[in-house]
């Protein structure tokens, strides 16, 4: 089987399991299906100033002698723009193998930072073998953004899909219960904000359902002291649990504690932890946002609200607790049977069969 030289900018440890958990998911099931990782150059940890600085220098020297040496048979990225420093010599020397897995802000970011690092992501695409997009709606987002970019190069693959020994379905008594669920990043275009300020307005539109209601949020990011800090400017230290990051096994057992869960994205490649949750049969509250919306169907298998207002997801939240037992019941069913097509070892087959199809083109 060939071999795969590994790199990305993120990924899990211990210590932050939820730090580029699909890229470590990503990494095992490369292996799973049969190819041989013989170099894996990551970052692995969260740091800021002078700290990240020198992990980016280690990063792409590491990165420059993996390529160098050329162990491989084909490099895999995880992300376009930071993962590639390391490419960009190379592209003027003799131009390794490569494919990139494109995840979301690395293509349609639109902060500075994120334009600045996507100066040579036009000339990093033009030599690259092939593409993997999470969803439908993200190859046609880099069509549109490359229109000189060849389709057949597009791989869709839906982040590695889901694990049915973790994600599988709760018992039907939790659907009676007013557990709120939120597991996410806690950062910017995340949501949370809204979120929280829809909790807040549940006192004055539905005080008896506010009294009753909880919510716990799982995840780390660069916004957990904004967010502490709204929790206490809105009063909701009774209400709101943060418990911080969660390894993956203990994923399954969080979401089947909850009675539905809220996906309040503003910006989405795919939308997975929509899918675990739907996957443990948890109806979900989400933006309606592309991809998100092809995924969880109104009244379907969830209730969706207006991206980015708080209002929107408080109407949610009380039109879904207004449902009846046997409603919720329907909903949690529907989004169980959604999640059948991303079944992690067929997701994997179907990945490894055409990057085997690409890179022997």
């Amino acid at each position: 089987m060939k071999k795969i030289c590994f790199i990305s900018n993120m990924f899990p440890s211990v210590k932050d399991p939820s730090y580029g958990s699909f890229v470590g998911k990503s990494h095992r099931q490369l292996q799973d299906v049969g190819f041989e990782i013989t170099e894996t150059v990551v970052i692995d940890q969260r740091a800021t100033g002078l700290t990240k600085l020198r992990l980016y220098l280690s990063f792409i020297s590491k990165g420059m002698k993996s390529l160098f040496q050329k162990n491989y048979d084909f490099v895999y990225f995880h992300y376009l723009t930071y993962s590639t420093l390391c490419l960009l010599p190379f592209l003027f020397l003799s131009k390794p193998k490569y494919i990139i897995n494109i995840h979301g802000d690395d293509l349609v970011g639109c902060s500075w930072v994120h334009k600045v690092m996507g100066t040579f992501s036009g000339v990093i695409l033009k030599h690259c073998v092939a593409v993997v997009v999470p969803s439908e709606h993200f190859k046609q987002e880099l069509i549109k953004r490359f229109s000189w970019f060849k389709e057949h190069k597009v791989i869709v693959s839906p982040s590695g899909g889901i694990n049915s020994e973790i994600f599988y379905p709760m018992h039907n008594n939790e659907l009676a219960g007013y557990s709120l669920g939120y597991i996410s990043r806690i950062d910017e275009g995340k949501g949370w904000p809204e979120l929280l300020q829809a909790i807040a307005k549940l006192k004055t539109l539905a005080p008896a359902l506010y009294d009753r209601i909880s919510l716990d949020m799982y995840g780390t990011g660069s916004q957990v002291e904004q967010m502490k800090q709204l929790i206490g400017e809105l009063q909701l230290e009774g209400t709101i649990i943060y418990h911080g990051a969660v390894s993956q096994p203990e994923l399954g057992e969080k979401y089947r504690q909850m009675t539905c869960f809220v996906f309040p994205t503003h910006r989405e490649s795919f939308g997975l932890v929509a899918v675990e949750a739907m996957s443990c049969g948890l109806p979900i509250l989400a933006s309606n946002v592309a991809p998100v919306n092809d995924i969880v169907q109104n009244g379907r298998n969830g209730l969706l609200f207006n991206v980015k207002d708080a209002d929107s997801l408080a109407k949610a939240i009380i039109e879904f607790f207004d449902l009846e037992l046997a409603e919720r019941l329907d909903l949690s069913r529907e989004a169980y049977s959604s999640t059948r097509e991303f079944q992690a070892p067929l997701v994997a087959e179907q990945l490894k069969h055409d990057l085997v199809k690409v890179i022997k083109n």
